[in-house]
């Protein structure tokens, strides 16, 4: 057991594990919403299929790329941060603010796809 325990804080485990935790945690916040959108997204009935771990938590986590309960939830959460940052992100597109300025301003998929209609199009896989 000393061994173990040796081998577990020399490839840094104690530091590792709550990292991880987090990482993996937030599916038992958001188990009805999930189970949703991998019925309709993935259709995959939950209740009915086994998905093993890695699985579950690699397509969990790519949820938020589709159009769905997650990514309304993600969305949601980009809408109540403050628009203070400088570096854009992946949400943030550039609009014109007036002549001559590139500055960044972020706005929602809803408000991209009302802007510029048939520009983006969401599929859903089959």
């Amino acid at each position: 057991m000393t061994s173990l325990r040796d081998w577990a804080y020399d490839h840094g485990w104690p530091q590792a594990l709550p990292d991880r935790l987090g990482q993996v945690m937030w599916v038992l916040a958001h188990e009805a919403d999930l189970d949703a959108d991998f019925l309709a997204i993935y259709h995959i009935d939950l209740r009915e299929q086994e998905v093993d771990g890695p699985r579950y938590f690699a397509l969990a986590h790519r949820l938020s790329a589709f159009q769905g309960v997650m990514a309304a939830r993600v969305e949601e959460e980009n809408d109540e941060r403050p628009q203070s940052s400088s570096t854009p992100t992946r949400t943030q597109a550039a609009a014109p603010t007036g002549r001559g300025t590139s500055e960044a301003t972020e706005v929602s998929l809803t408000q991209f796809r009302a802007s510029f209609p048939g520009l983006v199009s969401v599929a859903q896989g089959g």
